[in-house]
């Protein structure tokens, strides 16, 4: 059981490519009218230039600590991080929480710039990076702990196993990664209802299970909460239902050893 009791660089090579496609998105968007343009655009890019701003002035004040099912994964799975990343990270605020707890170095991915500010001001220990998963700028097997909560149910489909890639380059080998997100019992997509004026959406699903099918990492722990009351329960509305996955990447993955059959 995961509860426990508690009282932030590319390439040159990378900087071009992904300038050149950013490029190439909006000379096409260009083209066409507003709707058309986001769903032209990765999601990720609407949320860099502006919406990632309106989420983090609608929750920025929400978060508490003593609720939070990250915190109470890292105890209750005993894990002692030395070097750990979150993505998606707002202004920080669970990172400081994290860093002075374990006396760990802290580095926060966030593609919201008021969030970043907010949090550079309030956290000088964290390093801030404005950034998405889907492009880290950061050192490969750079951290023993990565950290993605409420973020993967955000990003465009045509971006996710990069960003997964992504995530997996970062973490080093014997590292932890925690996810949080929706889990309902299906692959849902639902409407974005703080943007009617454009077609997005958020997509909900177990993450957990892409990253168990590559057969490079284990599950130490999964709990399912409610996302309205952050509890756990028996009985929980499938719309509403959040899971907390602890996940271990294997230096070598969990491959069973063949012996080739030289008669074939």
């Amino acid at each position: 059981m995961l509860k426990a009791s508690i009282v932030g660089y590319p390439s040159r090579t990378r900087r071009a490519s992904s300038a050149l496609a950013t490029r190439g998105i909006f000379l096409f968007a260009g083209r066409l009218n507003s709707a058309s343009l986001v769903t032209a655009m990765l999601q990720d890019a609407l949320f860099s230039q502006g919406e990632g701003d309106a989420w983090f002035q609608r929750n920025h004040q929400t978060y508490r600590p003593e609720q939070d099912p990250m915190l109470h994964a890292l105890i209750s799975q005993n894990i002692h991080p030395r070097e750990v990343l979150e993505i998606g990270a707002s202004d920080g605020a669970r990172l400081a929480i994290i860093g002075d707890r374990y006396q760990a170095k802290a580095t926060a991915v966030e593609p919201s710039q008021e969030a970043v500010a907010e949090g550079r001001r309030s956290f000088p220990e964290i390093q801030f990076f404005v950034s998405t998963a889907r492009s880290l700028p950061l050192p490969d097997e750079s951290y023993d702990c990565v950290i993605i909560h409420s973020v993967f149910h955000w990003i465009d489909r045509r971006s996710l196993l990069g960003s997964i890639a992504e995530i997996d380059r970062v973490l080093q080998p014997n590292g932890h990664l925690l996810i949080g997100d929706f889990c309902p019992y299906s692959p849902k997509k639902v409407r974005y209802h703080h943007r009617p004026d454009v077609k997005i959406y958020t997509y909900k699903q177990d993450y957990s299970a892409i990253f168990l099918a590559t057969a490079g990492y284990v599950l130490l722990g999964q709990q399912m909460i409610d996302h309205a009351s952050r509890e756990p329960s028996p009985e929980i509305c499938e719309y509403d239902r959040f899971s907390i996955s602890v996940l271990k990447k294997l230096s070598g993955g969990i491959y069973a050893e063949m012996q080739p059959d030289v008669g074939a």
